[in-house]
């Protein structure tokens, strides 16, 4: 239960950033994979991990792009892929609106001892392995 409270509590938090940023909330979803991505991602992938199909996704794409939010850039080592790059100014107006976010959770952070800390981490890192795995299935 207090996992489900948690996701509430972070759905919340997502939803009051986009409207800080006055972002919908596909766009905001976008954008908070783009930001999150290990490696540069491309419309493609974007599509479909929003459930879009590929015309919205260009769409949402062009309209993120049009704001600033971010840019399209070839991919250097096969020239027909494009990755989508959130911009520097994105970037750091996210971090704005979210360094007393993450300095509250630092703070609680460190009222763990950190054998405390050591075990949250594990429990999370399972529990999201988890929710992965019930992703992946089809």
């Amino acid at each position: 239960m207090a996992l489900r409270v948690l996701q509430t509590a972070m759905t919340d938090a997502e939803t009051a950033m986009a409207r800080r940023m006055h972002l919908g909330q596909t766009d905001m979803a976008a954008m908070t994979h783009l930001a999150s991505a290990r490696q540069p991602v491309g419309p493609g992938w974007l599509s479909g991990r929003l459930g879009l199909t590929p015309a919205a996704a260009t769409e949402l794409v062009d309209r993120l792009e049009r704001v600033g939010h971010l840019t399209r850039e070839r991919d250097r080592t096969d020239r027909r892929r494009v990755n989508l790059i959130p911009t520097a100014s994105t970037l750091n107006e996210v971090n704005d609106h979210l360094r007393p976010l993450l300095d509250a959770v630092d703070a609680a952070a460190q009222e763990f001892s950190e054998d405390e800390r050591a075990a949250i981490l594990s429990f999370l890192a399972r529990v999201s392995e988890i929710y992965d795995d019930f992703s992946d299935r089809t």
